[in-house]
């Protein structure tokens, strides 16, 4: 049966109102992606301009890791890269083959700590994906804490520091006098 023949009850007049009914909520869902990319341009042009390391790029490729379900993936992807970079002559190429044989690799208690900081320090809920009590649930909820403590004290000071070079990096104020 097509859309047409099951909505044969209703005339042209109707089937207008019915798609702009369900337009409405098309055109509420794009303009809040576009105010958001447009938020999203605006917060990488900022932090760009803190740090000029902060790239788009950089960016997109944290939240992907980010909202990955495959932990693989991205080390799939940086072996690969890493392989790419060697033939290249880029930079020296690993003996074994091993991506992280020239670097030390993580235990499962490093990664814990480093997924509840992060946690902590996005700002995210301060729920655990370990079981309740268990000796990873209080490492995971302690680094998360350990993340929010130094978010919520250092970033204030960090941001003061950044205005303060932005200002002082700017002309002076002149004052009606300096001016005539």
């Amino acid at each position: 049966m097509t859309a047409a023949a099951s909505n044969s009850k209703l005339d042209d007049g109707q089937r207008q109102k019915l798609f702009a009914y369900h337009f409405r909520k098309e055109l509420t869902a794009e303009t809040k992606r576009r105010e958001a990319a447009a938020d999203k341009t605006a917060n990488r042009k900022v932090a760009k301009a803190a740090d000029p390391s902060f790239t788009g790029q950089k960016f997109d490729h944290y939240l992907k890791a980010h909202f990955g379900e495959d932990d693989q993936k991205p080390v799939d992807r940086l072996k690969s890269d890493r392989e790419n970079l060697e033939w290249l002559g880029l930079i020296p190429a690993t003996s074994s083959g091993d991506l992280l044989a020239q670097i030390d690799r993580v235990d499962n208690e490093q990664l814990i700590q480093a997924k509840g900081y992060k946690a902590g320090l996005l700002g995210l809920e301060r729920r655990s994906p370990y079981d309740g009590g268990s000796s990873d649930d209080k490492l995971w909820l302690a680094s998360f804490d350990a993340g929010k403590t130094e978010y919520e004290t250092e970033i204030p000071d960090i941001l003061a520091r950044l205005e303060e070079d932005a200002d002082a990096e700017s002309p002076p104020d002149l004052d009606e006098d300096e001016a005539a």
